[in-house]
């Protein structure tokens, strides 16, 4: 079977902003070790962006957490392709579409920065990807707090090769998925070919601010604020679900695909279409029905239930490596597989055909290539 493995992620180091313009050089990101002493204990590495000392789930990979991964370094920053392929044979993955890390949360505040900081990780993962032989393809990075720009920079992250989708969160900033605000960049994407992945992460601020007086738990990663992680992260991608469909966005765009990506599975759009249909908004299950909407399931899931109720042509599968959390999966072919209730048919299409059609990867190109 040809496996594509829906959402990978990559660990940014600094060769991230090798392409900086020589402008932003003296702001770019830089790397601050903290002893293990602290508060943050294994989360000991920061990134100092624009003379602010951040926390990301990207946090530098020179950091204990990163050095204790089952992933060597190479692997996790994809400045080793070659290892990272290694890792993806030995799970049986032919393709991953590989999403940011250090994107998860808002990378700065100054607009030209964000837009400088985006430019580089794309040019970056442009070479990674062709280094790979098409094996890794990549969700582009826009910023969506100017619409203009973001169309640019999609525009020339397509001629660099390798782009497969564009990256979004639930909220950006502070408009949710349904802003006409962003129609500009659902334009150029569906011109292009290219869906809207929304994908977990915290890209609203103010919803931060919120609980930042909370005492934090012990255990609990210390880049989203303290005992709201499953706020901020999969509820927010629920969010955008909702906020597509229940305003005109996916009208205007009838071409457009989207995913909704570590929302945690599927079982929750069970209860979203269904309060849709109550509410007389038919537009989730239609989306659903016409192959417009994907989403990232998992293996623990009634999943039979699932595509009986809703079909089996929307789930797609995703590994989240190299991170090592409550969404990763060392091998997801094999728990996928592990599963008695699924039939062959279904396996296929959640572990390859509906992902191959989320993205517009054909197998056949790399059956001409082994030629």
């Amino acid at each position: 079977m040809f496996v594509i493995d829906a959402d990978a992620h990559v660990m940014e180091d600094e060769s991230a902003w090798a392409f900086l313009e020589p402008e932003y050089h003296a702001r770019r990101p830089v790397p601050v070790i903290l002893p293990e002493d602290t508060s943050l204990t294994v989360f000991n590495a920061a990134w100092l962006i624009d003379e602010k000392v951040r926390l990301f789930g990207a946090s530098p990979p020179l950091g204990t957490r990163s050095l204790a991964k089952k992933y060597s370094l190479g692997s996790q920053t994809l400045t080793d392709v070659r290892a990272r392929l290694g890792d993806m044979d030995r799970r049986r993955t032919n393709v991953q579409v590989v999403h940011t890390t250090f994107g998860l949360l808002n990378l700065c505040e100054d607009v030209e920065l964000e837009e400088a900081l985006m430019r580089s990780f794309n040019k970056y993962m442009a070479g990674r990807c062709k280094e790979s032989g098409g094996r890794l393809r990549y969700d582009a990075l826009v910023p969506f707090r100017n619409p203009a720009a973001a169309v640019r920079e999609l525009r020339r992250a397509v001629e660099d090769g390798g782009v497969a989708g564009v990256f979004m969160r639930g909220i950006e900033w502070d408009r949710p998925v349904g802003d006409p605000y962003f129609y500009p960049i659902y334009e150029e994407a569906q011109r292009l070919d290219l869906p809207i992945c929304v994908h977990i992460g915290s890209g609203a601020p103010q919803m931060r601010a919120i609980f930042e007086n909370q005492k934090r738990l012990p255990g609990e990663e210390p880049f989203w604020p303290p005992r709201v992680k499953r706020l901020l992260g999969p509820l927010t991608v629920q969010f955008g679900f909702y906020s597509l469909c229940e305003t005109p966005t996916a009208t205007e765009f009838p071409k457009l695909r989207w995913a909704f990506l570590e929302t945690m599975g599927v079982e929750w759009a069970l209860g979203a279409v269904g309060a849709l249909d109550r509410a007389g908004k038919t537009n989730a299950r239609k989306l659903l029905d016409e192959g417009r909407v994907f989403v990232c399931a998992e293996p623990s899931e009634d999943l039979a239930y699932v595509a009986n109720r809703l079909g089996d042509d929307f789930m797609v599968v995703g590994s989240d490596m190299p991170h090592q959390d409550d969404a990763a999966h060392d091998d997801i072919v094999a728990e996928f597989e592990a599963r008695k209730d699924l039939s062959p048919a279904v396996l296929e299409k959640m572990l390859s055909t509906n992902a191959a059609r989320l993205y517009r990867i054909d197998a056949r190109e790399f059956d001409q290539r082994a030629r």
